[in-house]
């Protein structure tokens, strides 16, 4: 093998296979002990600019490992705020911390 195969070898690793993240391994929701209204945790999302709500703990990990970021910023007191819990796109929860709507 001669020194320029070797470099396209290495060039090729590094830019393909290095390149590429590899997909999370997160544990399924249906690993999560059973939840109820007394178990949801509420996370700030900084970025939304609104408060997501999960069924519980475990479901807030799973959404935390899934999107590769750590989830530090939960408190049951956030959920309690409930006119800025995030709705289902981006736009509209911005809407929803102005006028206090939500869907039904």
């Amino acid at each position: 093998m001669t020194k320029l195969q070797k470099y396209f070898i290495i060039w090729f690793f590094a830019i393909f296979w290095v390149g590429i993240p590899a997909t999370p391994i997160c544990p399924l929701a249906t690993s999560c002990e059973p939840f109820n209204e007394t178990t949801a945790v509420c996370f700030l999302d900084e970025n939304e600019g609104c408060i997501r709500k999960y069924a519980s703990k475990c479901h807030l990990n799973i959404a935390a490992c899934l999107k590769r970021k750590n989830y530090t910023n939960y408190d049951n007191l956030y959920c309690s705020m409930e006119t800025y819990i995030c709705e289902a796109s981006p736009t509209y929860a911005r809407w929803t911390i102005f006028f206090g709507h939500k869907m039904d």
